[in-house]
This record gives structure tokens, sequence and C-alpha cells, in this order.
């Protein structure tokens, strides 16, 4: 048997070795890893994972947690032959090559011992496993072609390490590999198209099911890898059912009652673990898709995994509950269309929530369907409300764009058809139609050969017939559209043309439509044109809807200039749901109460004019050591915070702290972002403190010297009532002037608690009302 084996992780053709990949997908799936250490320690894969996440940290360039975590194998397991040859590599970078031969001394000790000894055996199986495992961690940049080599290539390494491990591997680490088997060949069977590849399908299907179901016969068995292996089958067997290349005739008879009702399996999955946050998820997923009149007890199902598992790391249960809340809406608003006088359009508020559990989702993993989906969502708010501001209207399809754009930068194969498909749909409401047909084109042309399905056609065609409307004296787009038609109609057939679409067409087209059969008169091979074009065949009763195209043109090309700020449309004048407990911060009736901020600042002689001004103004300023007057509600502020910071920690507050709080639903100000343009910096700043409910202090080195001025005005605020948050992300950081009196939140770790820190926030502030209402 051949057993040659080359340890470590970083001579591998993976993604996460490719220099292009950015730090900020390191940072995910960092995140990602580490929260899955916590659900596996002590468990086979502990490991491999240490392994994963020393590599992401050195590439970081955080070498000492890298060499931490390759030491953390070491102490575990002495003979891991991937940690010593990625500590060598580590040290090598650090120029510790002294250190590093060492290790690579060791290495070549461990690699030169008989795979006739068992301890040699072993620890070389295991190399080849971890391996296998790295291979298969999914960084979401890549194709499907090559994210199906990258799981072929995990399997090849997997199966050689329980060829080579056999009976001298404990069955606990074996099965994990041959879980890991199953869950790759799920994958693959995932994301061939099989009407193309349906011998393959079939082949990794079986392979899939034949582990899966292996594990959950083990008694005594791992319970969690039990109920996973279950949910996995679940999802098999419903696509079985669900696509028509696939076929269960051959599968074993006692898996026919599982085949005929898939649930079945989620039922055992939810009985081996069940409070796991992640079944739960799975199986209202499973509902929604397989059984649409259960969409109820999914989304039971998927409010009770979140009430277990608010972190990001349930991203699956939001990505979830957002999707099932988004295809609602989109239900109701059809059955609206179709019958006004039986259905009621769907409320604001659906699309809101959707919104709230994407945001959330794609807070942890940037996966295209969610881009895709929140993407979606910010179309609709676009148009749901005829009385949503112009601007407001802008700036969410400014998001659209936005997230479109990094949708389709995740992968490529049926899921950027989808995305193409939605950004050909805006493009058409805003009236840029060349555009529009454009990007139909491209999902047209990842269609795969075989597909019968005609939407991306008839929706590119409706574009060209619309770009005829509005421009009747230009007649370039004729030859572009007969070759389409002609295309058409050779892929799809006459019949299912009229079948899905033609028949609507006529009736809202009728004079583009005869220009164009004009058109088509004079060319040649024109037959199966005219033919489409010129028949009275009704359409079928699954023909698209109407849809006008432009309908958003005036939006977009002629904003209200309204002062709405930047960023998330304009609050104030959108209908928006309040998805917690903390109520709206409203905008303050009243001028800002004064801030003593003058006793220490004397005019210069030489200071005139503005400046000047500015000084008396401070000087002016006065706080009481009392509470502010009852009645005067002091409590209704412009935010919810204002961040006081270093110059060092300026893009963690813009870029981490203030968008995660922010999706929690609380308003943060900051100079830079908040600040009157032309306006004195001091005067910005004590405004905005001003304007706060809450002073959240970031505390890192230098705080105490760089922001001490702010600060000592934040403690005077403090005694009229405003609320003081110590944030500490370094664990030396607390001026003396806080030490004792205010207890910190800690942020020191890389895996903030966000939710914690916005409870803690709105519970402050709250007290605080309290106290002025009381």
């Amino acid at each position: 048997m051949a057993t040659n084996i080359s340890p470590g992780l970083f001579h591998l053709d993976l993604p996460f070795n490719k220099p292009e990949l950015t730090k900020d997908a390191f940072k995910m799936k960092l995140l990602d890893i580490e929260a899955d250490l916590e659900a596996r320690k002590g468990r086979p894969e502990e490991l491999a994972i240490l392994n994963l996440i020393g590599v992401f940290n050195c590439r970081l360039e955080r070498y000492k947690d890298a060499e931490e975590k390759f030491r953390d194998v070491l102490s575990k397991d002495e003979h891991n032959l991937n940690a010593l040859a990625n500590m060598q590599y580590v040290l090598d970078k650090l120029y510790r090559t002294v250190e590093g031969r060492r290790y690579k001394s060791k290495l070549d000790m461990f690699l030169s011992k008989s795979t006739e000894e068992a301890v040699g055996v072993r620890m070389k199986a295991r190399c080849l496993a971890e391996q296998a495992y790295a291979y298969a961690c999914d960084m979401h940049t890549d194709h499907d072609s090559v994210g199906r080599e990258r799981f072929v290539e995990s399997n090849d390494l997997f199966q050689r390490a329980l060829d080579l491990g056999g009976d001298l591997v404990e069955m606990a680490e074996k099965d994990f590999w041959k879980f890991c088997i199953a869950k790759n060949a799920h994958k693959i069977f995932d994301r061939l198209s099989y009407s193309e590849h349906q011998a393959q399908a079939t082949d990794y299907m079986d392979k899939a099911i034949e582990n899966f179901y292996e594990i959950t016969q083990k008694d005594p068995g791992d319970a969690k890898y039990q109920g996973e292996s279950w949910r996995h089958l679940a999802d098999i067997l419903r696509k079985v059912q669900e696509r028509k290349y696939c076929s269960s005739d051959h599968l074993p008879e006692y898996l026919a009652k599982y085949i005929e009702d898939p649930e079945l399996c989620m039922k055992k999955a939810l009985e081996c673990d069940p409070d796991n946050p992640r079944i739960l998820a799975r199986y209202g997923n499973f509902l929604y898709h397989h059984k649409r009149y259960k969409t109820e007890e999914a989304l039971r199902l998927l409010n009770k995994s979140i009430a277990l598992d608010k972190g990001d790391y349930n991203f699956y249960a939001f990505s979830t509950r957002g999707t099932v809340r988004l295809k609602f809406y989109n239900w109701k608003m059809r059955k609206a269309t179709e019958d006004r006088e039986r259905h009621s359009k769907p409320e604001r508020s659906v699309l809101e929530l959707a919104k709230f559990d994407m945001e959330r989702a794609i807070d942890i993993r940037h996966a295209s369907w969610d881009l895709r989906n929140i993407a979606e969502v910010c179309h609709l708010l676009a148009q749901c409300d005829p009385d949503e501001p112009k601007e407001s209207k802008r700036q969410y399809l400014e998001k659209e764009f936005e997230y479109l754009k990094r949708a389709a930068d995740c992968e490529a194969g049926n899921r950027l058809m989808s995305v193409k498909r939605l950004l050909g749909r805006c493009l058409f409401d805003l009236g840029h139609y060349r555009e529009s047909i454009k990007s139909f084109g491209e999902a047209l042309n990842l269609q795969p050969a075989t597909s019968q399905y005609t939407g991306y056609f008839y929706e590119q065609f409706r574009s060209y017939l619309c770009l005829l409307q509005s421009d009747p004296k230009d007649d370039s787009p004729l030859k572009e559209m007969a070759q389409s038609l002609r295309q058409a109609v050779a892929k799809y057939g006459t019949s299912a043309l009229f079948k899905h679409g033609f028949g609507k067409l006529r009736a809202e087209y009728k004079h583009e439509l005869q220009v164009f059969a004009d058109y088509c008169e004079t060319i040649q091979n024109n037959d199966s044109l005219l033919y489409v074009l010129t028949s009275n065949e009704p359409p079928g009763p699954f023909a698209p809807p109407r849809r006008p195209g432009g309908l958003l043109k005036e939006s977009w090309e002629n904003p209200e200039k309204e002062d709405h700020g930047v960023g998330e449309p304009d609050k104030g004048n959108s209908k928006t749901l309040d998805i917690d407990s903390l109520s709206p911060v409203a905008l303050s009736e009243q001028a800002p109460s004064l801030i003593d901020a003058g006793k220490d600042v004397a005019p210069s002689p030489d200071t005139d004019g503005a400046a000047a001004s500015l000084v008396e103004g401070i000087r002016s300023m006065a706080i009481t050591d009392s509470p502010p007057e009852k009645g005067s509600d002091p409590t209704l502020k412009d935010f919810d915070f204002f961040v006081i910071h270093t110059a060092n920690d300026a893009e963690w507050v813009h870029e981490e702290l203030l968008p995660k709080l922010g999706m929690r639903k609380l308003k943060g100000s900051t100079t830079q972002e908040n600040s009157l343009a032309g306006s004195f910096v001091l005067s910005n700043e004590l405004h905005l403190m001003e304007s706060s409910a809450c002073i959240l202090f970031v505390l890192t080195s230098g705080f105490e010297t760089e922001c001490k001025f702010p600060m000592h005005h934040a403690l005077k605020l403090k005694k009229a009532g405003h609320v003081i948050f110590p944030l500490r992300r370094d664990k030396y950081a607390v001026p003396r002037e806080l030490q004792d009196i205010l207890s910190c939140f800690d942020a020191t770790q890389e895996r903030v608690n966000w939710d914690k820190l916005a409870q803690d926030i709105k519970r402050q502030i709250d007290a605080a009302k309290d106290f002025e209402h009381a």
C-alpha cells in the first residue's frame, strides 16, 4: 500500500492558500470554525479544526496565535504530523529557523516509523484525514465545478486514511471520517446537474446514503452524528422525490418507508438530538421546501432554534426564516394581484423581518443565496409603498446593487443564474432595458443545455419589447430579437413558448409585436418565428403575471433632495417594524441640554471671529449635578449611542461596531460619521454627546491620553443622567477614572458577543429612562 504523505496544510492547493483571498474572508471563516470548535471539543475532529484555525491565523499575520494553536494540537497529540509541519512553516516565516529545524527533525523521525507499527499507522492515517478535512473547508469562493473537485479530493484522502488505518484506528474516529465522506458526497450530489450527469449524481447519492445510514445504525453511537446523518438522509430523499432525474428504484428495501416520507428521517434526527438548534433549523427548512402547507410549523421550529441560540453561529436558522418570510410575501402579493377581492396585500413588516433575519445570516456567512435574497428584499421595499420618499427608494436600490455584486462574486453555476435574473429585473424596473437584456442573456447562457425552463427567455424578450416601446423610432433591436427567438424555438419548442408567455405578451405589447412580425417577414427562415408571433393560442395557467417596465425609473433618476443622510433609508419617513423590545429612538423636540465644557478653556488673546465665538460658547455651557426636571423628557435623543475611541480603533468602530449594533436596531454616531461639515470638531463632538442616550468608551491602549478631554466631559454628563458604557478591547486599558467605578464590557476576544452587548446597552438606556420618568 502506498503511504507517501506530505504533512502540513500550507502547501495544499486550496482556496485559503491563495494569495488573492482577502483578510475579510479569513476573518469571517475564522469566526465560523472557532464557533464550530466549541461544539466539537473532545471529539475526533478537534485537532483538525485546531490546525485549520492555526493556518487561518497565520494568513491573518497573527503569528503568535497560530503558534499557540499548533502547540495546543501537539499538547494533545505529540505525533500530529500536520501540526509539526505547520509549526516549522510558521517558525521559518518568523526567522526562527533553528527552532523550526527541531520540529523538522521530529517530523522526519515520525515519518520514518514503519507502517507496521500501530503508532506510525495511526499518525499517518490521521495526517491524511486532517488534510481531507481541510479540503472540505468551504470558503464560499469556489465555482461549482472547482468545489466538486475539492470534495472529490477530500474523499480520496479520507478513503486512503481508512484503508491505511484499518482496525488500528478507533471506531469513533473512523465513523467521523465516514460521516465526512458522506457529507462530501451529498455536496457533490447537490452540485451536479442531474440531466447531464445522471449516472454520476446517482453514484454520489448512493455513497452518501450508504454511509449516513450506517452511522445511524451504530449501537452505541454518537448521538450528534447520528442526528446529523438522519437530517442529511431527509434532505437527499426529499430531492429524490422532487427531481425528475433522480430515481430511488435501486435503493434497499429497508429505506422504503423513508423514501415514501422523508420527514420520518427528520423526526429521527430530533429524537437523537432534540435541543440541537442546527437540527431544528434544518427541520424547519425541510418542512418549508417539502411541505409548504406546514409553513407555520416550519416557522415554529425556526423560532425555537433561534430561541436556543441567538448567536451568529446559528446563521442557517436566520437565513431560512428570512427566506420563508420573503417567499410568503411574494406569495401573498401574487394572490392579491390575481384576486384583490379575496386577498389583501402583505404587510411591509414581513419584508422588514426578512431583512433583519438575512442581515444576521450574512453577518457570519457571505453565501450567494442570502445576498441574493436580501437584494430582492431591498427591491421589494423600494416598490411596496407608494408613499415612500423617492430618496429612500433610491437608497434601497443602491443597496440592492451592492448585494447583487457581492452575490455574483461568491459563486457561479445555478445560483449565479438566479443573481443575474434578479439583476435583470431590477434594471427592467428602472427602465434600463438594454442592460436588463444583457443580464437576462447571461442567465440564459448559464442554463444547462437540456433545461426546458423558459422564464429567462420570456423576461429577456419582454425587455426587448419594452425597448421598442420606449423608442419606437429605434429599430436596432429587431435583428437581436429575431436571433433570440430563433434560439428559443430551437431549445424549448413553440408549444412551451405559447404555454409560458406569448399569449400574455400579445395583449400587453400588441403594437411592438406587430412591428417585430413585419420585420420577420423580411428575413429568411422565418416560418417558426412567424408561427409563434401570429398564433392565437391562449396562455397557459402558469404564464408569468403582467409586469410593466420602468416602475422605479423616476425614483432612480430624479430622487427628491431630502435631507435623509446616507446609508440606510430614512427611518422617520418609512414604515418600519420595531423588531425587539427597544422602542425606536425619536428625534428630540427640544434643543440638547448644555454641556459643561468650558471651565478649563480660556480664549487666547489672539483668538477672534468664529474661534472666539466657539470658545465663548463652550465656556458658557453649564451642567448641573441635579437631574433635569420631570416632564422635559431628555431621554428622547437623535442617537442611541455615541462612540469615543482612539484613532487606531477607528476602523474597528466603523466596520465592526457600528454595523453590528445597527443590525440590532441601535443607532450609533461618531465624530467621523456624523459631524456637520464646516463646523468645529470640538463643537460637533460635544453636540453629538448630548444628542445620544449613551456614551460608549472603546478602551484600548492610548485611550486615557488621546481621549482624555471627551472622556472627562462624558463623565460630567453622567451626573445629568447620561449613560456611560465602557467597552474594553485591551485587558490593561481601563483609565484610572473608571477603575472600581464602572463595570466594563469585555470585548477582548476576536468573537464579540454582539447580542449581549446590544442587550446591555438597551438595558442601560431603558434604566435611565425609567429613572427620569420616576
